[in-house]
């Protein structure tokens, strides 16, 4: 625990560089996002507001970045677009170095996962590499970085019952994706082994749970935004307009690529402690909800969701081809 604090701080230290390109990024607004820097505001109770559904009921990721929006000093940028408010910009910062260590928490917890699936720490080094690549897949200037670290969190938790149980209620007002990932890897590994129901069968009712936690929140806040999500009705017409966005030049790099790039991972991947090899299943299953439940090109993204869940047989497949063993 201490070695792994340690590691974390240190390498916090040397990423630091990481995080003024995320907040460089969102201060200039260089990449589409989600902007949360209102919400936060409003949280600490300089202003902002609370945004539209599903972004309203993700406070708890919130609550995790309002201690740096106390802790961190101002941090002129230079040629800093006129008119932002010192409230936003600071704001924008915390949420930034909240972004930039739950990466890195991310992929130390990958590396966690790995070592206690029974890799070696070149195997659990791989692990984390690959999370950290695949996260910058998602929107890093948001919050997807924290989802990816509970994912990882929730792969190290597997064993502990009730401390899984815990992150999954917890991640109901963290981000739905940490309950949605989990809940699809776990049903289908309990569907098809009986072994893994009587393994992972109580892991994979919390994190079950905890969707249709999400969804009670939903339809008893009911508050409006993205009606597509809330409203079966939309289904047919978002679709009809992803499958046409994917085959654009921008959907081919934001969708089709990180699907590829997950996929590649499934093919690598070799079982591993708890990991299996249907464990790959979870990658279409995701570009399903993301067809149904996003639009245009969100499904790049929501795939790498997963990969913490892919990292940990790919790395124990990089490291048998490094070894030159003859994979399984």
């Amino acid at each position: 625990m201490k070695r792994g604090l340690a590691l974390w701080a240190g390498l916090s230290v040397l990423a630091s560089p990481l995080f003024f390109v995320i907040d460089r990024l969102s201060v200039f607004g260089t990449v589409p996002r989600d902007d949360y820097a209102p919400f936060l505001l409003w949280l600490v109770g300089q202003g902002g507001g609370v945004p539209d559904s599903p972004y309203c009921y993700r406070v708890l990721s919130m609550v995790l970045a309002a201690p740096f929006y106390y802790a961190l000093p101002a941090i002129p940028l230079t040629n800093t677009p006129p008119g932002l408010s010192p409230e936003w910009l600071r704001a924008t910062a915390a949420l930034s170095m909240l972004a930039t260590l739950s990466w890195l928490l991310a992929a130390i917890l990958a590396g966690t996962a790995a070592r206690r699936a029974g890799l070696d720490q070149i195997g659990a080094a791989i692990a984390g590499i690959i999370v950290f690549a695949c996260g910058a897949y998602t929107q890093v200037t948001a919050i997807d970085p924290v989802a990816l670290a509970f994912i990882a969190g929730g792969t190290v938790l597997l064993d502990r019952p009730r401390a899984f149980a815990g992150l999954m209620a917890a991640s109901v007002l963290v981000n739905e994706k940490v309950a949605l990932v989990l809940a699809i890897w776990l049903v289908i590994r309990c569907a098809t082994s009986r072994a893994d129901r009587a393994a992972l069968g109580w892991q994979a009712m919390a994190a079950a749970g905890a969707v249709l936690a999400y969804a009670a929140v939903v339809a008893l806040v009911h508050l409006p935004g993205n009606p597509y999500q809330t409203e079966p009705g939309h289904i047919p017409q978002t679709l009809r307009d992803n499958l046409v966005a994917y085959g654009s030049a921008r959907g081919l790099v934001l969708n089709v690529l990180p699907a590829g790039v997950a996929l590649a991972l499934v093919l690598i991947g070799r079982p591993v402690g708890v990991f299996a090899r249907r464990d790959g299943l979870i990658v279409p299953a995701l570009l399903g909800v993301a067809l149904v439940l996003t639009q245009f090109f969100q499904a790049g993204r929501i795939v790498m969701h997963a990969a913490p869940v892919l990292a940990v047989p790919a790395a124990a497949g990089v490291a048998a081809w490094l070894r030159g063993a003859t994979p399984d």
